[in-house]
């Protein structure tokens, strides 16, 4: 159950002035007959007010239903965005300026969700005493989980990069490296590593396509190192890579060689390290130089069920684990001489590499760029599948993810923003409102547990989501669902040339058993559906932005949301709500 009371502590992200208070007054006429409706509309109080008590608008229906379980059937609550109606797009009508002008109480979202005409509008016409709020905001206070906007969904992937982990720097100096070369590798396609220096040049640090144990793949990494690197993988499918480290001993390699990746992908690639001869023995090597191998399975574009499926039994017997998000290294630990994955994420540990399969999923796949420089991966403007470097940074727009609402833990931080706001404005009821969410909470949390156990009914070589837009980040990151793909970044975006070629490597390649389409998606659907009819799969509703005359509340909205992916993916629906006609 939740109970969370703001914390101020919390500063709330950046946003505009209008979230308290309303400074910015700058009135803007959007129509003559819309303003004299909202200034001059007989009946009012020179503050815009009826006698009738609070009213409250909120722009979109789902806000609406959210407000309309705190304050009860008494208060009056409108939705300025109608029915079916898309508030990325929907432009005010001269009744939602006069709903604005009568109102004590406006919520939005914001967050870049609404047209910026609504926030505008509500800006310009609201009464002097009356407030405006924006709940994407205001709710991080209350524990609401939010998720920045990623530029290119082709970077939310695994940022896979080298290090070497030394016990506490003992036994080493500074001119000590480690030596790891890529010894085999089998696979469809062909796999580069490379790490891009500081004017973008690509140098390249393995080449599978070179024969094995070739000198070309061997590296060196001083003590404590950390490298950022790209990978990049030309043909989807299951790759097998063999790795031997060489820890070196105390003073065997002399001074730093030249064929030397320095912390964050410094210094000349590739050639064997000088001194190579003096490695020593240890009585804990894993042969006479010293040296440890072990084997990394990476499913590219693919279920990484898969690779699991291809691990010897005593391999897969001993728990395999899908690394497909955050941050980990091919990590020589040289204090036990073992080969693991060091992962960031959920928390920090040491992975057996052998036990390890990265996954890099169908967006990953990117057109080689134009320079010359990337020539060595292939002709540029081919698609082939990238895992970014992540020195480079994680590009992220300069906002949040504004659907917060299909995380339902979200939805009842927005709740107990409503409870506050509306107690402040009529503090006389406030008991009854105090009543009403939490009742309404209670009632939410049997919709979080509804949509959970529907999802987990669902196979997990199936839970990949593909829509029509990138809207359903929230839904993905609460219920274990993966977003494997979209039309487009918005819903009134035509979707790319490379946009399409990427989406139909993702129905390929994963085997998705449908894709899922929003009732108001307009063009980008037919996109989707036309995709889907050449890769043979089912096409099923999903409900994102807004309701429709059958799924008119949120809660009908999530539980809905929830049987159509489970009775779409292969899972167990709990209910009906997702069917036609309601």
């Amino acid at each position: 159950m939740r109970g969370h009371q703001p914390d101020n502590s919390q500063p709330a992200p950046n946003g505009p002035a209008h979230t308290r208070g309303l400074s910015r007054r700058t009135f803007i006429t959007l129509a003559a007959g819309a303003a004299a409706a909202a200034v001059f509309l007989p009946g009012t109080t020179s503050r815009g007010l009826t006698s009738g008590g609070l009213r409250i608008v909120a722009t979109t229906g789902i806000l609406a239903d959210l407000t309309r379980n705190v304050v009860g059937p008494d208060v009056h609550v409108s939705a300025l965005v109608p029915e079916g109606a898309d508030p990325h797009s929907f432009e005010p009508t001269p009744r939602a300026m006069r709903d604005i002008a009568l109102a004590d109480l406006a919520f939005s979202n914001y967050l870049m969700l609404e047209e910026q005409s609504i926030i505008r509008a509500i800006d310009a016409n609201i009464g002097a005493d009356a407030t405006h709020i924006a709940l994407a905001e205001e709710a991080s206070g209350y524990g609401a989980e939010i998720i920045p906007l990623v530029e290119s969904r082709s970077l939310d992937a695994v940022w896979l990069g080298l290090r070497v982990a030394t016990a506490n720097g003992a036994g080493t100096r500074r001119g000590d490296a480690t030596r790891l070369g890529l010894v085999s590798a089998e696979g469809p396609g062909t796999v580069f590593a490379f790490v891009t220096g500081t004017f973008g040049r690509p140098e390249k640090v393995f080449d599978s396509s070179l024969p094995d144990n070739a000198r070309e793949n061997i590296t060196n990494l001083p003590p404590g190192a950390h490298t950022h690197m790209s990978w990049a993988f030309t043909e989807p499918g299951i790759y097998t890579l063999s790795f031997r480290a060489t820890p070196a001993t105390s003073g065997a390699l002399g001074n730093k060689p030249s064929g030397t990746l320095g912390n964050n992908s410094g210094g000349t690639l590739g050639g064997e390290a000088r001194g190579a001869g003096a490695d020593t023995a240890s009585p804990d090597a894993a042969d006479a130089s010293g040296a440890v191998v072990s084997t990394l399975r990476i499913a590219v574009g693919v279920s990484p069920e898969d690779a699991i499926a291809d691990m010897p039994a005593g391999v897969a017997g001993a728990g395999p684990r899908i690394v497909g998000k955050g941050h980990a290294d091919i990590t020589v630990d040289t204090a036990k001489r073992r080969l693991v994955l060091r992962v960031d994420e959920p928390q920090p540990e040491d992975i057996p590499l052998e036990n390890t399969v990265i996954h890099v999923p169908p967006k990953a796949l990117q057109p080689i760029p134009a320079d010359p420089a990337f020539r060595f991966i292939g002709r540029p403007g081919t698609d082939v599948y990238q895992l970014p470097q992540a020195v480079l940074g994680k590009h992220v727009h300069g906002e949040i993810d504004p659907h917060l609402w299909h995380d339902v833990s979200n939805a009842q931080a927005y709740v107990e923003v409503i409870r506050d706001q509306v107690i402040k404005k009529d503090p006389r009821n406030a008991s009854r409102y105090r009543g009403n969410a939490s009742a309404y909470i209670a009632r939410l949390d049997e919709v979080d547990d509804y949509v959970a156990r529907s999802i987990a009914s669902i196979p997990e070589r199936n839970r990949n989501l593909v829509t029509t837009h990138e809207a359903y980040g929230y839904l993905a990151n609460r219920y274990g669902l993966d977003v494997a793909g979209s039309v487009s970044p918005s819903p009134g975006q035509e979707p790319s040339l490379a946009e399409r070629r990427r989406l139909a490597a993702t129905l390929r390649d994963l085997n998705v058993p449908a894709v899922f389409i929003e009732q108001t998606a307009g063009g980008t659907a037919q996109s989707l559906r036309d995709a889907a009819q050449l890769a043979g799969v089912g096409v099923a509703p999903i409900w994102g932005d807004a309701f429709t005359p059958g799924v008119n509340t949120y809660e009908l909205l999530m539980r809905a949301n929830a049987d159509s992916l489970a009775r779409s993916l292969g899972g167990k629906p709990l209910g009906e709500h997702d069917a036609p006609g309601r």
